[in-house]
């Protein structure tokens, strides 16, 4: 039987009308917000195709110096001489290691339906329903409706992170401090490359564990520890980023808006362009949809009022928010487009001018049209 939690609230007509009149302010806000985010993200520099101008150099050989101070890429095996480890893990061959910490804890899943009332008033059924799962997220027991009975304790373990100081792409070396290093990978923990104390153990070849219970039947409060790496060394690594002769590194170049690449990645300098592009895309059409859902949300709380109001007779305000809601998703719709394609026109200077030029070009066009029109029927 699920373990949970009812709470019935009802909620008078009169103060509906008044949140619903509040919301109108934070409304207008998100409508507004909206239109900065798609603005803002259309803008956005697309790194992919920074990344395809970059210079591609060996990383056996000196670049030329003519490459001095370029941005450059260079594809080649990514090592370092030093040996990393963590407190429970023995030092190794690692670029970077992380240490991620779970705890078997309560979680909390709330969910609601309401109904509205002749006169207005609407009563709302919440349902809190409790689940055990791993989480390196613990929630606090204080922000559950019920405490009783779901008490999480507070983890004795937190998560690391640890780089090697110095590491190398081919000849170059690297600045460790800034860089962003390829995607990390599990590692098989043993006997022989884990360190056990404070209670942990080594349950099976993925986590260390810690508790009263067992991996494969936990307790509330039971720790488990798994470890993610970049191998030392990295045989085919390709790295993006200016190239300073001097000091024979390779280090952070900044481009349009001040956009950094130093990245590394693992695989061909093509793969590496490729991943970026999806990324970006990906990113983009997110930030279309939360542009998109501000918008549809904010006017939707603008005529909020209307509803509230009609909801004396249930059925009015059903029909009523069902008409706002298809109305304002199509409004929202069309004005998101529109705000996007503007976008894309005014952040891209090369359309910006040809629209302009076309703009001046076809006014003039009109304008000697329609006279020539006049000066024709002025004789006619």
């Amino acid at each position: 039987m699920a373990d949970q939690y009812k709470v019935t609230t009802t909620t008078g007509w009169g103060s509906r009308i008044g949140n619903s009149i509040k919301g109108i302010f934070f409304g207008f806000i998100m409508f507004i917000v909206s239109f900065g985010v798609l603005f803002w993200n259309e803008g956005r520099v697309d790194v992919s195709e920074i990344a395809k101008t970059a210079v591609e150099i060996s990383a056996t050989t000196q670049a030329p110096a003519n490459s001095d101070g370029q941005l450059v890429s260079t594809t080649g095996v990514l090592k370092s001489d030093e040996k990393i480890g963590d407190t429970y893990l023995q030092a190794g061959d690692y670029i970077a290691i992380n240490r991620n910490v779970e705890m078997f804890a309560w979680e909390e899943e709330k969910s609601s339906t309401s109904k509205t009332n002749v006169g207005g008033s609407e009563t709302t059924e919440t349902t809190y329903t409790y689940n055990k799962n791993w989480t390196s997220h613990p929630e606090s027991s204080t922000n559950f409706a019920k405490q009783e009975g779901h008490l999480n304790p507070a983890m004795t373990l937190g998560a690391n992170s640890v780089a090697v100081q110095k590491a190398t792409v081919g000849v170059y070396n690297i600045d460790m401090s800034q860089v962003t290093l390829p995607s990390d990978k599990g590692v098989q923990l043993t006997a022989a490359n884990t360190i056990l104390g404070d209670g942990l153990v080594l349950a099976g070849d993925q986590y260390l564990f810690k508790g009263t219970g067992s991996l494969a039947s936990p307790q509330v409060g039971d720790l488990r520890v798994s470890y993610s790496i970049v191998p030392n060394p990295l045989s085919t690594a390709t790295i993006f980023g200016k190239l300073d002769l001097t000091n024979n590194m390779i280090s952070p170049f900044y481009g349009e808006k001040n956009t950094k690449l130093y990245r590394i990645f693992e695989g061909s300098r093509d793969s590496a362009i490729s991943t970026m592009k999806t990324e970006f895309t990906i990113l983009t059409w997110i930030l279309r949809g939360v542009g998109f859902f501000l918008m549809w949300f904010g006017l939707m709380a603008l005529f909020g009022p209307i509803s509230v109001f009609l909801d004396v007779l249930p059925i009015f305000g059903s029909i009523s928010r069902g008409g706002i809601g298809a109305v304002t998703f199509l409004v929202s719709l069309v004005l998101s487009v529109i705000t996007i394609l503007v976008s894309m026109i005014i952040h891209n200077l090369v359309v910006l001018a040809i629209v302009i030029v076309a703009t001046i070009i076809g006014s003039i066009i009109y304008m000697k049209s329609k006279r020539k029109k006049q000066v024709v029927t002025a004789v006619g």
